[in-house]
C-alpha cells in the first residue's frame, strides 16, 4: 500500500495558548500550508533530527584513529573479561 493510500486514523492533539496558536497559524499561512500539515511536517522533521542525533556517534579525528587502531589490533582480554565471557556463554549458550 502506498504512503498516500494509507488511512490516517491516528490523532495527536495539542493544547496551546493563544500566542502559540497565532504564531503557528501565521507560519503555516506563510508556508502556504494548513495548520495540520505545517505542524505534522515540522514535527516529523524534528523527530527525525532527534532520532538521528541519538543514533549517531561523532568522534574527533584522534578518537576515530584510536577506535580504528583498536579494531585492527585489539588488546588481549583481561582475566575479568574472560570470566565475564565464560559466565555469559554458560547463561546464554
Amino acid at each position: 500500500m502506498s504512503q498516500a493510500a494509507k488511512k490516517k486514523d491516528d490523532r495527536i492533539d495539542l493544547r496551546v495558548d493563544d500566542t502559540a496558536k497565532e504564531l503557528i497559524e501565521r507560519a503555516a499561512s506563510i508556508a502556504g500550508m494548513s495548520v495540520s500539515s505545517y505542524t505534522l511536517s515540522n514535527t516529523l522533521r524534528a523527530a527525525r533530527e532527534e532520532i538521528a542525533a541519538h543514533e549517531t556517534l561523532t568522534l574527533s579525528d584522534s578518537d576515530r584513529d584510536m577506535f580504528l587502531a583498536t579494531l585492527a589490533d585489539p588488546p588481549k582480554a583481561s582475566k575479568t573479561l574472560r570470566a565475564a565471557m565464560t559466565r555469559y556463554r554458560k547463561k546464554y549458550a
